[in-house]
Order: structure tokens, then C-alpha cells, then sequence
């Protein structure tokens, strides 16, 4: 299973609600000539920053630079909300440059990273966001870099230390990058044993337990239990029949 980008990992630890704010360019003062014709471009729709991120951003920001810190940042958030990744990565790297020690300027700008295949540049940013906050909720991200870039060990470590105050996506995904760096390692059994540590029977299925199931059922069918591996693929197909191969995986196991 090599290392993909996964539409549901690499996101913000946060929800950013969408508000519109008018931007000036610099230097300009807002007021009109008589003879000028109003500006009516439209507005520019930034991301909402909740209270709790703002306020980290003015206490982390230089000297006299928190406003500006909380704009850049929104504008590289909407970016990132926007699949703009270099935008994002370029407005990223001008809000480390105003405050280093910021932990949601790190983490946003190591995601942009990951998201746009640059996992080198992603486990930096990402490292750092590990040790200012002292959080493992993007540790899954940051193992899948260096699974990315050959270091599966590492990769099975940072998803040991994922701890049980993360939301609980978070966990499976930990599982599931720790059990496709084992396969790397060729230790498929134990990345079976380690996705079969997860409630793989719960009441109401999101899609990190899609994942896990897809997961499991292609370590089932390399290692030749084809009976589960086809029940687990049925699953997923069940559930959602357009995200993955799993129904056409299904059929070709069902002719075997």
C-alpha cells in the first residue's frame, strides 16, 4: 500500500466557517473622487478564524505585527480551503516568517505541504507543530511522510504516540498508516493485527471505518484469506460504491 494522499487526512485541527471581508490594496485610503467610478469588484470570501486561533496568532506574532499575522493567515487558510496549495504554501511561509513559534501557522503550513506532495517539507513544518503545541492529532500526517519518504519505522513510531485525547479519526487513522508502514516493512500480519485493534463493528459507519475496512481487506487478500478480505470489501462497497475500487475489487474476488 504505498503512501497516498487521503482527501480525509491532512486538515485542519479546526472547522473554518466562511465570512466575507473587503480587502484594500495597500496604501489605499478608501475614499473615492467624484469623477472615479466606485470600485465594485467583488469582496474576497476569507475562512472565519475562531477566537481561540486569532488570539494564538497575536501572541505568537512579532512585535506589532499580530493584525497583519491574522490576515495573512486567513488568506492562506482560504487558500488551503480552496485547494490552492501554493498560494497557501506562499502565504504560509510569509506567517512563519512573523511568527515562528506559532502553532497553527506550522501546522497549516505543513499540511499545504503534504497536500501538495512536498512530505520533506511537510515533516519539518509538522515536527515543529508536534513540539509547540505538544499535540499527536497531526501525527498521522507526519508518519505518512516519512512513510512517503521511505522511513516506515519512524512512520509506525509517531503513530504509537497517537494518545486517546484525539478525536477518534484520529486514532483510526494512526492504525491505518501504522498498518501500511508494517506492510512496507513486509510484516503483513502484524499490520492486520493492528487494524483488527479498532471497532470494526460500529453502530453507525463514518468513513474512517470505510478506510480501515478497505485497509484490512487488501491485507486479507494478500495474505490469501480471500473469504474475509471479500466480506470486508462488500462492506465498504455497500456503504459507498463511488469513493474506491472496492466494488470491482469485490467482483474479482467473488470469480476467483
Amino acid at each position: 500500500m504505498p503512501p497516498e494522499s487521503n482527501p480525509s487526512r491532512g486538515r485542519p485541527r479546526r472547522p473554518h466557517r466562511p465570512t466575507h471581508q473587503s480587502h484594500r490594496k495597500p496604501g489605499h485610503s478608501g475614499r473615492q473622487s467624484r469623477e472615479r467610478t466606485p470600485d465594485k469588484r467583488p469582496t474576497k470570501t476569507l475562512v472565519h478564524l475562531p477566537d481561540d486561533v486569532v488570539g494564538e496568532l497575536k501572541g505568537t506574532a512579532r512585535p506589532g505585527k499580530g493584525g497583519i499575522l491574522v490576515q495573512v493567515f486567513a488568506e492562506a487558510a482560504t487558500a488551503f480551503e480552496q485547494e490552492n496549495l501554493a498560494e497557501a504554501i506562499r502565504l504560509g511561509e510569509q506567517a512563519k516568517h512573523i511568527a515562528l513559534r506559532s502553532s497553527s501557522v506550522r501546522e497549516l503550513l505543513g499540511l499545504a505541504y503534504y497536500r501538495n506532495g512536498q512530505f520533506k517539507d511537510a515533516a519539518r513544518e509538522l515536527s515543529a507543530f508536534r513540539r509547540i503545541a505538544g499535540s499527536t492529532e497531526q501525527n498521522p500526517v507526519l508518519a505518512d511522510c516519512y512513510r512517503a519518504m521511505g522511513k516506515p519505522e519512524r512512520a509506525v513510531e509517531l503513530c504509537d504516540e497517537v494518545d486517546a485525547s484525539v478525536p477518534e479519526p484520529v486514532r483510526y487513522e494512526g492504525a491505518i498508516v501504522a498498518a501500511g508502514a508494517l506492510a512496507d516493512m513486509g510484516r503483513v500480519d502484524d499490520a492486520i493485527t493492528r487494524i483488527e485493534t479498532l471497532d470494526l463493528e460500529p453502530v453507525n459507519a463514518g468513513s474512517h471505518h470505510l478506510r480501515a475496512w478497505y485497509v484490512l481487506a487488501d491485507l486479507l487478500e494478500r495474505r490469501g484469506r480471500f473469504t474475509q478480505s471479500l466480506a470486508y470489501f462488500e462492506s465498504v462497497a455497500a456503504a459507498d460504491a463511488e469513493s474506491t475500487d472496492a466494488p470491482e475489487r469485490a467482483r474479482k474476488l467473488k470469480g476467483r
